[in-house]
């Protein structure tokens, strides 16, 4: 989910042409809706999102809404205000990554694979942090 039209086709062209099936979602409530309809293995979340209807809802709150429809998955956090208390953040979540704008199409296939490549822990709780 990225609010800004450009970037989030760029991202998606780039998992598209590695040979992934895409959705995306411009703006949060969109995002919450294909989360809670749809089956995914993978989000990519800009935490930098504005307000949708008025209502703030940050990234994480959207990364959380989303691993609560799908607690397996991996969650892959991109930002342009990298600090590196957010990637502290980030690491604390199991399969989840926090990179910084702008990714390169690779950098991202290759991040995109190594997630699909770990394995959660089948006795594992819901990561709800």
């Amino acid at each position: 989910m990225d609010a800004y039209g450009h970037s989030r086709e760029g991202l998606s062209a780039s998992l598209r042409g590695g040979g992934w099936t895409v959705e995306t979602a411009s703006g949060s409530w969109e995002a919450v809706k294909k989360a809670k309809d749809g089956r995914f293995g993978l989000a990519i979340i800009d935490l930098d999102l504005p307000p949708a209807h008025g209502v703030a809802v940050s990234g994480w709150d959207l990364s959380r809404i989303f691993r609560a429809f799908h607690p397996a998955a991996a969650v892959i956090l991109i930002t342009a205000e990298w600090r590196p208390e957010l990637k502290a953040e980030a690491e604390r979540h199991s399969r989840m990554r926090l990179v910084e704008k702008p990714i390169s199409p690779a950098e991202l296939r290759s991040l995109v694979k190594a997630l699909e490549s770990e394995r959660a822990e089948p006795d594992a709780p819901p990561d709800h942090r």
